[in-house]
């Protein structure tokens, strides 16, 4: 049998049949029922981050759950119609994970139904079949189950990403703080990023994207430290040149890593925000792979975020390399 090919990356995590109601004029109240505008069935979850890297030119692995039923068999066309590797998903007898996205046109809010996490995949063994030299952790769940999977990956000479994904209580377990401090790239949103520094699962008012970036960072030196702040833009702390051997990879440069780097959101058409954060995930790992300066990686990663809001669906508009090219040297943000 031929050894598949190798892979840049593997994404690890929960991968959901998103359900995705758009256009509500607002959130139903118990016992009102709302039509939607619009309606799409979308993989989302780690699927997202998964197709959004694929889209940019780089051959990525999915290593998630999913059952035996109608939905698993629909992901999985899905995703070999994106090109996305699918021969690390393990069927399992409970019910493929599902997320019903109810869209406005200011935010969004989620129902999940996802079985907890049952024992954790041999990744080593996965990376070493892919040959993947990053592996990117998509939600809380995978931390739950494999603490150690930074330090696995590292032994295989591998760079880790991770976007903890919403858990209040998760969180603050200390194997997710464990992942969290130890990835080479941390990448969570404002509220994540607060739950992740509290001492318990109710950490009060949430602190600044500025203020939780700068305790975040502080707790991972030699490392990239972002959060990503929605409408508001994204910060960023990188690592210097003289810094920059203390981890696998190639951290993203920073003149003063001491300073915080912002970048804003780009002005669009936004109708959805459903995975936005994921997709800003792709955009943001693509430069940093190419060794792009902090602020280059955050710009690109605002710019992929935006644009997956112009469509039902987290990865519907993703960016391919084409329009991500052309369109970033007409940003006067970016770079050539």
């Amino acid at each position: 049998m031929t050894p598949p090919a190798p892979v840049r990356a593997v994404v690890l995590g929960p991968t959901y049949c998103d359900l995705v109601f758009g256009g509500l004029e607002r959130l139903p109240e118990l016992g009102e029922e709302r039509f939607a505008r619009s309606f799409r069935v979308a993989p989302g979850g780690s699927a997202i981050t998964a197709i959004a890297l694929h889209r940019l030119g780089h051959a990525v692995g999915l290593v998630a759950d999913v059952g035996r039923d109608a939905l698993a068999g629909w992901l999985r066309d899905a995703l070999t119609r994106e090109g996305v590797g699918i021969d690390a998903l393990r069927a399992v007898q409970e019910p493929t994970p599902v997320t019903a996205a109810l869209s406005t046109a200011a935010d969004r809010a989620f129902v999940t139904y996802l079985e907890p996490p049952g024992p954790a995949p041999d990744l080593t063994a996965v990376l070493r079949r892919a040959a993947a030299t990053h592996l990117h952790v998509a939600g809380f769940p995978a931390a739950l189950a494999a603490p150690d999977l930074v330090d696995l990956a590292h032994a295989l000479g591998a760079t880790v990403s991770f976007d903890p994904g919403w858990d209040g209580r998760a969180l603050a377990d200390p194997r997710v703080r464990r992942v969290a401090l130890a990835a080479d790239v941390l990448l969570p949103n404002r509220l994540e990023a607060g739950l992740l520094l509290a001492e318990d699962g109710d950490g009060g008012a949430p602190p600044t994207a500025e203020a939780a970036l700068a305790r975040l960072a502080a707790l991972r030196p030699g490392r990239v430290t972002v959060v990503k702040d929605g409408a508001a833009g994204a910060w960023g702390m990188g690592v210097d040149d003289a810094a920059s051997g203390e981890a696998p990879g190639a951290p993203a440069r920073s003149a003063d890593p001491s300073a915080p780097a912002w970048v804003p959101a780009p002005s669009v058409d936004a109708i959805d925000a459903t995975g936005a954060g994921d997709v800003f995930d792709a955009g943001f790992l693509d430069a940093w792979w190419a060794g792009e300066p902090l602020d280059a990686c955050l710009h690109r990663g605002a710019w992929c975020g935006a644009r997956a809001t112009t469509a039902y669906g987290g990865a519907t508009a993703a960016p391919t390399r084409a329009q991500l090219d052309a369109l970033w040297r007409a940003d006067s943000g970016g770079t050539t």
